[in-house]
């Protein structure tokens, strides 16, 4: 009876270590799941960036000043955002402001300076390039050639370190036919007619896109 109960004790105790054993393994496998769920739900900064071009996206062809405002941030010295519009109101108020643009100016004169920044050519931008590639690319490109327009356009998107860059610009279009016929006349797709490029420039802090400057050439 005795050595009865000894191995009933014995069998007792190494069914309880496989069973803790067992556990454990459970235990680890379930931690491990856990933290590589973790890393696939977590954002790469990369996908951060992207989405951060979609909502820019998103707000400039609302067309709604308000938001497009709240890209920029206010106030702001005119030589970082380089407005130049032929509007007396909005120049005047420039120089009583020392050469800085309010919120308030931006959306009472935002059909002009919309066209002095080119949010238009922004929003082209966007629909001539797919953002999503950037995930594996750090610069994107596409030139858009009509054989009837004197000059062709141009956008691109650069990533490099903490910099975003937008790019929209035209050059002259060599396969355009100038309708001019006289040879001291400037041709319509002349470098000096077509030639214009502007840069957005913003910055990434790892969680958001921050507005830097806007400059321009030609």
């Amino acid at each position: 009876m005795r050595e009865k109960l000894i191995l009933l004790t014995i069998i007792g105790l190494l069914f309880s270590c496989n069973q803790n054993e067992n556990k454990s393994v459970t235990d680890r496998e379930g931690v491990n799941s856990k933290q590589l769920n973790n890393k696939i739900v977590s954002k790469t900064e990369r996908q951060i960036i992207i989405e951060e071009l979609k909502l820019l996206q998103s707000t400039l062809a609302s067309n709604n000043k308000e938001k497009i405002a709240d890209i920029f941030r206010f106030q702001i010295n005119n030589e970082t955002i380089g407005i130049y519009v032929d509007n007396k109101d909005f120049n005047e108020q420039l120089d009583k402001n020392g050469d800085k643009v309010t919120k308030n100016m931006f959306i009472s004169f935002y059909n002009d300076i919309s066209e002095s920044i080119q949010t238009e050519q922004i929003n082209q931008l966007f629909k001539k390039l797919d953002i999503n590639k950037l995930l594996n690319k750090d610069n994107l490109e596409y030139t858009e050639r009509i054989k009837t327009e004197p000059c062709h356009h141009f956008y691109g998107v650069k990533i490099e370190n903490k910099l975003v860059t937008l790019t929209v610009g035209t050059n002259s279009n060599v396969d355009y036919k100038s309708k001019s016929t006289s040879e001291d006349e400037i041709q319509e797709n002349d470098s000096s007619m077509c030639e214009h490029v502007m840069w957005w420039v913003f910055t990434f802090d790892g969680k958001k896109l921050l507005f830097k400057e806007i400059t321009g050439a030609g």
